[in-house]
């Protein structure tokens, strides 16, 4: 009788953190331009269940990002991988200046998460002397010569969506403006613009407003446009490769079924997209909030797990 295999969930626990964390510093204690391979085949024979980094933890890079940004940083490009320099070392003067690490200016799936996820215990902060942007956990503090970036923040979402009602017509404007004010949860706000045909809108709406509050804090950090702007561009890069990795697993077949069209009585079937189109092309328009806030049956989410991975 085949077992059924519960998915691991993505994050680590505290435990499976310092088990790694170790087992990190023993290997690498102190290296520079280790593959990415060989790194990501490391961490994975330490964790249990930890064979798809990048469909549990969204690769790599967004793995060390979020549980070593200190100790693991990214160096740059040897062929078609990628290089980290490791520093494990028990010194501690040197272990205080690796806290800040400079971000590599590329369009890196994680960045975009780091960015405007205000739940990522990742910060950020501008360099003036070398003009670049600097990353750490947030629980480190900002060193001389750096100034703080802020992250996109709950209330900057709040903020956003006000003027997005706001910027509406024909809308009742009150109602979406109380459930912004009441919910602690974006995920009614959602579902309204949704109901009304505007989520396409919305998330237009959404990044481009997120992309200009942090283009203007760099500016106000001491980044200079041209700077700043790039910035702004690597970040659109940066969402597209999230999208696109949605999108990837979006469309992976899960159940051979046949899709059952979305009707109502006075509708007809050919105006109305099915019901699973609607429902992928809605999660690639999901940010990483309300993404963690949706709730799936546990049957299908088994169901799917174990489809992927017979596909993998």
């Amino acid at each position: 009788m085949e077992t059924t295999k519960i998915p691991s969930p993505p994050v680590l626990s505290s435990p499976e953190v310092e088990k790694l964390r170790q087992a990190l510093e023993s290997q690498y204690p102190d290296r520079r331009s280790i593959l990415g391979s060989q790194l990501g085949s490391f961490i994975r024979s330490q964790l249990t269940n930890a064979w798809d980094l990048k469909g549990r933890f969204g690769g790599l890079k967004n793995f060390v990002a979020r549980y070593f940004p200190t100790e693991i940083s990214w160096r740059g490009r040897q062929g078609l991988d990628d290089l980290y320099d490791i520093s494990f070392s028990k010194d501690e003067h040197n272990k205080s200046s690796q806290h800040w690490r400079i971000v590599a200016p590329e369009g890196a799936s994680w960045l975009w998460s780091a960015v405007t996820n205000p739940a990522i215990n990742v910060q950020f902060a501008w360099l003036a002397k070398e003009q670049a942007l600097m990353q750490a956990p947030t629980s480190v503090p900002l060193m001389e010569g750096l100034v703080a970036v802020g992250k996109l923040t709950k209330a900057d979402y709040q903020n956003i969506a006000r003027s997005f009602v706001r910027s509406m017509k024909n809308i009742d404007t009150s109602s979406y403006l109380q459930v912004i004010d009441s919910s602690g949860s974006s995920v009614e706000f959602t579902t309204m613009i949704r109901e009304q045909g505007l989520l396409s809108r919305w998330e237009e709406f959404r990044v481009d407003n997120a992309l200009r509050l942090f283009t203007d804090r760099l500016q106000a950090s001491g980044a200079d446009s041209r700077e700043a702007n790039r910035w702004t561009d690597l970040l659109r890069v940066s969402r597209q490769e999230v999208r696109s990795q949605r999108s990837h697993k979006a469309s992976t077949p899960a159940t051979s079924r046949k899709p059952t069209p979305l009707l109502t009585p006075q509708t007809n079937a050919s105006e109305i997209p099915q019901t699973r189109a609607v429902a992928m092309k809605t999660i690639e328009f999901l940010s990483d909030a309300e993404l963690a806030e949706l709730k799936l049956p546990l049957g299908s989410v088994m169901h799917a797990f174990r489809t992927l991975s017979r596909t993998n």
